[in-house]
């Protein structure tokens, strides 16, 4: 694709008398003493669209790096009044953090300042030449408008003196505003045209759906769609390259090229002009491009031209090394935001880490998950606290990453400007084929030459590592994860189920290999291993690697704001491979204080209790310290990992009171089947009586410990063909209703819906129940019981007495005790919205009272102080535990087995895990 040369540009008068403007305003100032000091705006008149900038630009520097207001400028023939004109005016105001603008079509101007409600508004309008009418008259009258000129610049600089109109800092217009306009502006053009491009070539099209299958989850919050979610990724690439590249120039001459990316050239020259920039002077992560980012519309092509232009014309090479910094740091937020990745790492998460990870900074530390470089970065960073010298810092520290995408993001945030010669140990390698004594080929930022690195065992890594679902692992790591889980069963006995076991799982026992003598690992992990059962699998068996010293979770907020993931931290040490030390112990602590929100001195009393494991200020993480042993004797009771946050020390007094719950019952879960308008219909249909079912489906709706059904479902198990015989038209066309239609991802229902050994159509309405508990429950943890078995769905998780001689009143009120509740909350983990994870399968692992071991009379009693209670709607926890008559029940429950002295124990327990899960939201 060939931009037009300026030779046939379309709005030749505008840009030509923008030029005059520029020209007669830099004459006008000279002399003046205003505190308007230059003006420009010239080499971004973009040809063929709306420009992403103003015509003419007014300068509060001469510099050009302080923007003081922008001007709009039109032929007579566009009225001044133009909706369109002012709308484009306001929306550039903006994206360049400006509250004023000028809009001017030679026969009037008017001034627009923005009024504290964010709107702008008229200030002043200038008319003294209402006669010039057309094209021609702008030329023939210039000496009548060329004092207006003057007097709009007069009048903005009153303005300006008096504080009424306010300047933008280059670095926050660049970074916060300008980007994220050029890419929300240019994304849907560029995914319709690569999504055409990929229709004709099949080998673009899988190279997308590969990218796009290792990154999708990175976009979930922003981009459904692959081609989109591509565009932006194409955007992101030349907008941080071409910024990254006029940022250095005064550090490296070769970066002086960017300025040849100017309108007369395409995307094709624009990539070998930046090839040429990397010969000479590296940053290949950052500088490289991403495959097809020159099949850009001509019209994005220009916005990406203006872009670098602006940048050329605004001399960033000029501004000041602090300020530089903050333009790289700001780059890299923007970059995360646009991106949006659920596990973009905190800053102030990532020091925190590396500090309580770290134990000797001489040594080599790496991020081999880098990511977008916030850990690497942590990582540098303090180590140059402690060097004299910057360069130790750089060379004693190793980055790599599989994909290109985020190094190039975290090579502009490691980035130092004060020590941007240091060449980087920064390479592209998935993190299974990094081995120690492999060459890696870096260049150097100074002259382009070659050097050699051998990678070494590290002294420390630390790593936010990559949560990728067991179904999702790319194929090309599949034979690395082979050979890791045979060594992990040959070394340990103990098997990773496949098909459960998610990347991150296996990534701990390759960095092992990467880890010197009594080296340290420090991980972030989503909180779901601390409830799972491939996550208890993980534990015990990074016992036989590690001594595990320190887990790590929040009890005030999620450490991921703008991700509903909840994370851990594991601290670990490699021994060698041995059978674990039962007697090790291992420290859970909780930080009570929002991470974002605590000072350096918090942070400090932070570092310094967890790597002394002393509670050095209860106010700001306490810990509850473990053996391996009493971990296991604990949570060989149905309780989780996650449980040990807390103080369950007292479960040893319990244990032989308890039993499986599945002594007493059967536990599943309820129906589940999918496309909820098939299975339950309106009240308006003509469905035959006998195919209709009532059950119970809405959570919210059960609020009593007695549950009732509360919709109906459709339940055929009759073949079409039945159907039609026994006349049963209702259920037939219900049926075929539903035939024809697509399901979420395009397959055809019957399809989507097909199950072994049931029609497509057919609901089991055999999934019944005596007993129902949530899935996912909240504050509210209670078991209701149906009057007789009943068809649940599949939200809730049903249960069945196993034999009539038990007393189903007597179970109903034990599930319902004060351990209980307890037990239902210790069996899962908190999800990001706060709720309980509490899936069938793991409550299948709880423990109950033993009803066998209550006597008669003391059973009687409970099932009437129940009785009591019954007789209200359920409560949220912390206001059941303060009702008097579930206080005198719990109690004797409790009394009844003869530990009445555990109560507080147990109430004190539950309330600090709820608190922790919910502390998330």
């Amino acid at each position: 694709m060939k931009v037009k040369c300026m030779g046939t540009i379309i709005r030749r008068n505008e840009r030509s008398w923008a030029i005059v403007i520029i020209s007669e305003i830099k004459v006008m100032l000279n002399g003046l003493g205003l505190k308007i000091k230059s003006a420009g705006g010239e080499s971004t008149l973009s040809v063929n669209k709306k420009s992403m900038f103003p015509d003419v630009l007014l300068y509060e520097d001469e510099a050009q790096t302080k923007i003081l207001q922008g001007w709009e400028l039109k032929m007579p023939d566009v009225l001044i009044t133009d909706e369109a004109l002012i709308a484009d005016a306001t929306r550039k105001a903006k994206a360049l953090g400006l509250n004023s603008f000028v809009i001017w079509n030679f026969t009037y101007g008017k001034l627009y300042l923005q009024n504290q409600q964010g709107v702008f508004e008229e200030a002043k309008v200038w008319d003294g030449t209402s006669h010039i009418k057309s094209r021609e008259d702008v030329s023939t009258y210039k000496d009548e408008w060329l004092p207006i000129i003057k007097d709009i610049v007069l009048t903005v600089n009153d303005f300006l003196v008096t504080g009424k109109i306010t300047t933008s800092s280059i670095t926050g217009t660049v970074s916060e505003s300008i980007m994220a306009e050029l890419i929300q502006r240019n994304k849907e053009i560029v995914a319709e045209n690569i999504t055409i491009e990929a229709s004709r070539n099949t080998r673009m099209e899988s190279r997308i759906k590969v990218w796009w299958n290792a990154f999708h989850e990175e976009y979930d919050k922003d981009e459904n769609n692959m081609y989109s979610a591509y565009a932006k990724t194409i955007l992101l690439n030349w907008t941080n390259r071409i910024m990254f590249a006029n940022a250095i120039k005064k550090y490296h001459n070769c970066a002086y090229k960017i300025n040849q990316i100017d309108f007369t050239i395409s995307p094709e020259n624009g990539n070998q002009i930046i090839q040429q920039i990397i010969d000479e002077g590296d940053f290949y992560n950052i500088f490289k491009k991403v495959d097809f980012n020159e099949l850009v519309p001509e019209d994005t092509w220009i916005d990406i031209v203006d872009f670098n232009q602006f940048l050329v014309d605004n001399n960033i090479d000029k501004i000041d090394q602090s300020v530089l910094q903050e333009l790289l740091e700001k780059t890299v937020n923007v970059s995360k935001r646009e991106i949006r990745g659920q596990y973009a790492t905190p800053t102030i998460l990532a020091d925190f880490l590396s500090r309580i990870t770290v134990d000797d900074w001489n040594k080599d530390c790496a991020d081999l998950c880098a990511g977008t470089g916030t850990i690497a970065k942590a990582i540098i960073k303090n180590k140059a606290k402690r060097f004299a010298m910057t360069e130790k810092a750089f060379v004693s520290t190793w980055v790599s990453d599989k994909y290109a995408y985020p190094l190039q993001i975290a090579n502009i945030s490691i980035t130092d400007i004060q020590a941007i010669n240091i060449p980087l140990n920064m390479f592209q390698r998935d993190v299974f084929s990094v081995n120690v004594g492999d060459e890696i080929k870096i260049k150097s930022p100074i002259d382009g030459r070659e050097i050699k690195r051998i990678i070494p065992k590290f002294g420390a890594i630390i790593s936010n590592l990559p949560f990728v679902e067991y179904n999702k692992i790319a194929k090309d790591e599949q034979e690395f994860i082979t050979q890791i889980r045979k060594n992990i069963q040959d070394n340990t006995g103990i098997e990773f189920t496949l098909g459960k076991t998610d990347l991150y799982n296996f990534i701990p026992f390759k960095l092992y290999e990467l880890l010197d003598t009594n080296g340290k690992l420090g991980i972030i992990l989503s909180n779901s291993w601390l409830g799972t059962d491939i996550g208890r699998k993980f534990f015990d068996a990074l016992q036989y690697y590690y001594d595990i010293e320190a887990v790590v979770a929040s009890d005030n907020k999620r450490w991921f704001k703008n991700a509903d993931v909840v994370g851990t931290l594991l601290i670990m040490q490699k021994k060698i491979i041995s059978q674990p030390d039962i007697q090790h112990k291992v420290s859970f602590w909780l930080v009570r204080k929002d991470i974002h929100s605590i000072g350096d001195d918090e942070v400090e009393v932070l570092v310094n209790s967890i790597i002394l494991n002393e509670m050095l200020d209860p106010k700001l993480a306490t810990f509850k310290k473990y053996s391996y042993e009493e971990i296991n004797n604990i949570t060989n009771y149905g309780l989780t990992i996650n449980t040990l946050f807390h103080d369950v020390l007292w479960m040893k007094k319990l244990v032989n009171k308890l039993v499986p719950v599945s002594k007493f019952l059967d536990v599943r879960r309820g129906e589940r089947r999918g496309w909820n308008d098939l299975f339950y219909p309106s009240d308006t249909n003509d469905i035959e009586e006998e195919y209709i079912r009532p059950v119970l489906k809405n959570p919210a709706r059960l609020k009593s410990y007695d549950a009732e059904t509360d919709i109906e479902a459709f339940c055929c198990h009759r073949s079409k063909r039945e159907l039609e015989e026994l006349g049963h038209e209702g259920a037939l066309t219900w049926i075929e209703k539903f035939e024809h239609i697509n399901n979420g991802v395009g397959k055809p229902l019957p399809i989507a819906l097909k199950k072994p050994g049931c029609y497509w159509y057919e609901m089991d309405d055999a999934s019944r129940a005596d007993f129902v508990t949530a899935l996912n429950p909240d504050k509210r943890l209670f078991v209701a019981k149906f009057k007789e078995r009943t068809f649940v769905d599949q939200r809730f998780t049903r249960m069945l007495l196993k034999s009539e001689r038990y007393d189903s009143d007597l179970v109903h009120a034990v599930l319902n005790s004060i351990y209980g509740m307890f037990a239902i909350e210790a069996i899962g983990f908190g999800r990001g919205l706060g709720v309980l994870d509490a899936s069938s399968a793991r409550l299948k692992n709880m423990y109950m009272i033993d009803i066998d071991q209550i006597s008669q009379p003391d059973a009687e009693e409970i099932i009437r102080l129940f009785d009591i209670i019954k007789n209200r709607e359920v409560m949220d926890i912390e206001d059941e535990l303060k009702d008097p008559a579930r206080r005198e029940f719990d109690n004797k429950v409790l009394q009844s087995i003869g530990a009445q002295d555990l109560y507080d124990k147990i109430k004190d327990s539950l309330l600090s895990l709820q608190h922790t899960r919910h502390c998330v939201k």
